[in-house]
């Protein structure tokens, strides 16, 4: 099945309408839950559809990647998730962008990978990591390309005290490798040097010639009169202008452009070098982020790209030149953060990726990848976005955002959906240009806004919505008047008119979570009072016509802090939320079970959490889904923000669900749950905000 789009920042709530996904929450764009490598159609920049290419998912950043030459690739980076498979920093892709399960390097989540070049039946690594497995090597190592096992007779002997290696390259002959590093392969060189390809010794004919600085690109080209030389770019303050070039025996060429900071990325089309960086000028041109310089003297030949930002990096294939980078604009032609020329016009082709956000160096890497597709790794896990403020309309076949919903300009905090109405709660004040005070009603199929406005007073935030056959059951924080009526903490509608209800429990305080169980609405909050009383905390049962508290589940035992979700499994509700103790019954942390059938708390308590509870939902096949800021529940650590707690066996699935933070929100529709929340990682893949799971990949 195809999969939901990742939504930036966080999913709060959730419905569904037909055969379309409803969520609400705080996020400006929804893409393809892709993970930050990508197969992009070099026309478009559309991501290749998972049906043809699998998504990779790759949980972690991915700062470079190389062809395998079969159709594969190797990608390197600081990510330990591939596929849903771990890989610390490196993995091979086979044709087909499936995970080489042969390939493999030992764990270490403190690698992070750079720079790869493939040379016969060896890999060679270079990036930021001080060790590499159990051998004494840094920074620099020669793998096994098909097993990923270090070669240990190659030993680059990398300064201990160095930064990393951030690029390799090679000339055919010998290995060049790029960094910040004072000594190398048994020698004192600075930044650059040349090595042998068979023991990692150094050429000592290669003289130094950098005094300072870091390299961060190389680049194997020709000069003017076709003969081999490397462009070097990096951070070199003015001792080499940032930019220079060398001939292969290390000798400094007259090739001087003069960008006034640090390069990021060269590249040549046949003449054409083309630099990319963090400067503002070139020589004396004024040059943003972008330039064309002569192959001959460095002069300029272009300086003025109309970019509005920096370069990250740069790539030329063929007659396009790829780059990423911080800006939103290139040649007056709108393109968030990555773009493509064609050469040699150098006008702004159709490619337009459309990041979520900035790339920065290290950057983005590009890789042809055949049949007008190219693999572009970044520090981005979202691509192809498309604007969606707070809210979206998400087809459930596809996974894509249908067109023509609202915009709303604040966070949405609840949806509750009866008939063809669509019932809206949070912080937002405006509806796609309509005034509405933190309640709103969309008429379905339309998502138009309703002409219905029940106006509320103030600065309110509404935090739960729910109803019966008859009402619509509201509460949230700073509620104090709903269409001229003094109701506080929470109100009802009639269903019928959407009038104001006789409805009013008058909270001292904020309703979080409202449950209805056969005739009591069960108002869960943090709450000093019910009808007036300043008894009653947190978690009571009212009467749902009147809001009469019942002195159920208590009239003097009360949960110690605030209740913020709550469902009912059977004749057992679930509440959870940030107490530790109800009362004087006993120790509660965050997750308390009440029986309606004995009215009483159950103890021992089957189930706790360790933080906040944020969400809990319970469904027909017995599971209740519990999500918060906890990190383990009954003690398991692999319950980190989720966990499935099984109420017909009295058990917490030991499932490892892999999510990085909080779940705010699920559903269970066609045979998966969604699940929301203010993740970027899930079920140990790349999956921003929301996921579609079965609770056992």
């Amino acid at each position: 099945m195809p999969t939901p789009p990742s939504i930036i920042t966080s999913v709060n709530a959730m419905t569904s309408y037909n055969d379309q996904i409803i969520i609400g929450g705080n996020f400006q764009f929804v893409g393809p839950s892709t993970g930050n490598v990508v197969h992009l159609e070099t026309a478009t920049g559309k991501v290749l559809p998972n049906r043809y290419c699998p998504y990779l998912k790759v949980v972690g950043g991915t700062q470079t990647a190389i062809s395998d030459g079969s159709g594969g690739f190797y990608i390197g980076g600081s990510f330990f998730w591939v596929q849903g498979e771990e890989r610390y920093g490196l993995a091979h892709i086979l044709p087909g962008c499936q995970l080489d399960r042969n390939f493999n390097v030992p764990k270490d989540t403190s690698r992070e990978v750079r720079a790869l070049l493939l040379m016969g039946d060896f890999l060679y690594v270079g990036g930021l990591f001080p060790t590499w497995s159990d051998s004494n090597q840094k920074f620099l190592v020669r793998l096994n390309r098909y097993t990923g096992a270090i070669d240990n007779s190659f030993n680059a002997n990398v300064d201990p005290t160095a930064s990393g290696v951030f690029d390799l390259e090679t000339d055919g002959q010998a290995l060049f490798v790029c960094g910040d590093f004072t000594s190398i392969g048994g020698g004192s060189q600075q930044g650059i040097a040349k090595l042998s390809f068979h023991s990692g010794s150094l050429f000592s004919s290669f003289s130094p010639i950098i005094s300072s600085g870091t390299c961060l690109d190389l680049y194997y080209g020709t000069d003017a009169n076709g003969s081999p030389n490397f462009f070097v770019g990096g951070d070199f303050s003015a001792t080499y202008n940032f930019a220079f070039s060398i001939f292969p025996n290390g000798t400094l060429t007259t090739w001087n452009p003069g960008p006034n900071a640090q390069v990021n990325s060269i590249q040549q089309y046949n003449n054409t070098i083309y630099l990319g960086g963090q400067f503002s000028l070139v020589g004396a041109s004024v040059a943003t982020g972008l330039a064309s310089v002569n192959n001959g003297t460095g002069g300029i030949i272009t300086a003025n790209y109309n970019l509005n930002g920096n370069v990250a990096s740069l790539a030329v294939f063929g007659d396009t030149l790829y780059l990423s980078g911080s800006f939103t604009s290139v040649k007056s032609v709108g393109r968030n953060y990555m773009a493509a020329l064609s050469l040699p016009s150098e006008s702004v082709n159709a490619f337009n990726p459309n990041y979520d956000g900035s790339i920065s160096n290290p950057g983005s890497d590009f890789v042809p990848a055949g049949n007008g597709v190219v693999l572009v790794t970044s520090m981005r896990s979202t691509v192809n976005v498309l604007p969606r403020s707070n809210f979206a309309v998400l087809d459930e076949v596809t996974g894509a955002p249908i067109e023509g919903t609202p915009y709303f300009d604040f966070a949405i905090k609840a949806l509750h959906r009866v008939g063809n109405r669509l019932f809206v709660g949070g912080s937002f004040t405006n509806v796609a240009g309509v005034s509405r005070n933190r309640f709103a009603i969309l008429d379905l199929p339309s998502y138009q806004v309703s002409p219905m406005n029940t106006i509320l007073s103030g600065t309110p935030d509404i935090r739960t919505i729910t109803s019966d056959e008859s009402q619509l059951y509201v509460g949230g924080d700073s509620v104090t008047n709903v269409n001229g009526n003094t109701r506080n903490g929470a109100f009802a509608l009639s269903l019928n008119d959407l009038s104001v209800s006789g409805w009013n429990p008058n909270l001292t305080g904020s309703g979080e979570s409202f449950l209805v169980v056969n005739d009591l609405v069960f108002l869960g909050g943090l709450y000093s009072g019910i009808n007036g009383d300043v008894v009653t905390t947190n978690y009571q049962a009212v009467d749902k016509l009147t809001g009469t508290k019942r002195n159920i589940p208590s009239t003097t035992n009360f949960p110690s802090s605030g209740v913020y979700a709550q469902a009912v499994a059977g004749s057992r509700i679930f509440l959870g939320g940030q107490f530790t103790t109800i009362g004087s019954i006993g120790t509660f942390n965050n997750i308390a079970i009440y029986n309606l059938t004995n009215q009483s708390y159950e103890q021992p308590n089957p189930v706790y959490g360790d933080g906040i509870v944020n969400h809990i939902a319970a469904y027909p096949d017995g599971n209740v889904l519990i999500g918060g800021s906890f990190t383990g529940l009954n003690g398991a650590i692999e319950n980190y923000s989720f966990g499935v707690f099984n109420s017909n066996t009295n058990t917490v699935s030991p499932w490892n669900s892999g999510f990085n933070d909080v779940v705010y929100t699920s559903m269970y529709k066609n045979g998966k749950y969604y699940l929301g929340g203010a993740f970027s990682n899930a079920l140990r893949r790349s999956n921003g905000g929301l996921v579609r799971s079965s609770l056992n990949e």
